[in-house]
């Protein structure tokens, strides 16, 4: 199980594209790299944005992020060397390194090809796949939504994919079969939610994200909890895969939210990954400041504190950069023969 945290506050973090804070050190001075993360206040995003604060006060670097993206295209983006930084989910990068899902058709060979250039630095706990739905909806759990209109996510992105994964474990319901599944940007799908357009709203989201609370400022609503299949041996082989893993919304963590006890649900695993072709003292710079500044990471956002010296590489299915690899060597980690 993953470590959990309720609701937060970001505090001074700005949700801004470049910040350009303090002083920086010979070398990396000036230096701009291009990151994409997913959308404002999601765990990925939060971290880049601290980081890139803590990049410009200690390396001189700018980190400039361009959020709210499909992060199956940024993945694209980075192996082809388009961008240098992107928050990555596992399942993802599974998918690009086999040319599989959304990669099948139009850019196979490019995926395969692009998978081979990508990289990571760390990896954490980041998400988990909130199913909400109003109380006036009249749906109890998964099995109530049969007929209904459900979104699941962006139309060409990997949470789609999972979201309508778990709801099959689940259900048995098939999407655009059993129910209407809605696919629209991220945005668009929590308006459509609050405008009343849909039964349910599957997000994945850091626990307490400011996007589900939102949703019950006005209304009560159920979050819908996988139940008595985290036991069963389906649910294990989902957990299987890269970044999956079974997580826990506690009672309480939102305004609106309904019930007394806390709901089981899918959860996964970000990659912060670069492309490999970036400078390795470069990189092995970047990731000394992560862990010599965690403590600063930790007291940005409660959720960040899932980014552990003790378990840094969970679920991590590319390889570690090899400036990374210097680092973790010089500090004595122990690092997984698949990473190297």
């Amino acid at each position: 199980m993953l470590n959990h945290y309720a609701k937060f506050g970001l505090g001074a973090v700005a949700l801004t594209g470049i910040l350009a804070l303090g002083s920086g050190t010979a070398g990396a001075q000036g230096k701009i790299l291009r990151a994409e993360t997913g959308a404002q206040g999601g765990t990925a995003h939060v971290l880049v944005t601290v980081l890139s604060k803590i990049y410009k006060r200690e390396l001189g670097i700018s980190l400039q992020n361009n959020d709210g993206q499909t992060l199956t295209r940024s993945a694209i983006k980075l192996g082809r060397g388009q961008i240098d930084v992107a928050t990555l989910p596992p399942v993802v990068y599974g998918y690009l390194q086999k040319g599989a899902r959304m990669y099948k058709k139009k850019q196979h060979e490019a995926a395969i090809k692009a998978a081979k250039n990508i990289s990571s630095l760390v990896s954490f706990p980041s998400i988990w796949f909130h199913a909400v739905t109003y109380e006036n909806s009249g749906i109890k759990d998964f099995m109530g939504i049969k007929g209904k209109r459900v979104f699941t996510g962006p139309p060409s992105g990997g949470a789609k994919v999972s979201a309508e994964k778990i709801i099959r474990l689940v259900t048995g319901y098939v999407a655009n079969k059993d129910y209407k599944a809605i696919h629209m940007p991220w945005g668009g799908g929590l308006q459509a939610m609050m405008d009343g357009k849909l039964d349910v709203y599957m997000r994945p989201a850091n626990i307490g994200s400011a996007q589900i609370e939102q949703l019950g400022l006005t209304r009560k609503f159920r979050l819908l909890g996988v139940g008595n299949l985290a036991k069963r041996e389906e649910w294990k082989k989902f957990t299987n895969d890269p970044g999956r893993v079974t997580g826990i919304i506690p009672a309480g963590t939102y305004t609106g939210q309904l019930g007394k006890e806390d709901v089981v649900v899918g959860a996964g695993i970000f990659l912060l990954s670069v492309r490999s072709t970036l400078d390795a003292e470069l990189v092995y710079k970047m990731t000394k400041v992560i862990w010599d500044n965690l403590d600063e990471i930790h007291k940005s956002a409660s959720f960040l504190k899932n980014i552990k010296k003790d378990d840094p590489f969970p679920r991590m299915n590319t390889k570690l950069h090899p400036g990374a690899i210097k680092y973790y060597k010089e500090k004595g980690f122990k690092i997984p023969a698949r990473l190297m």
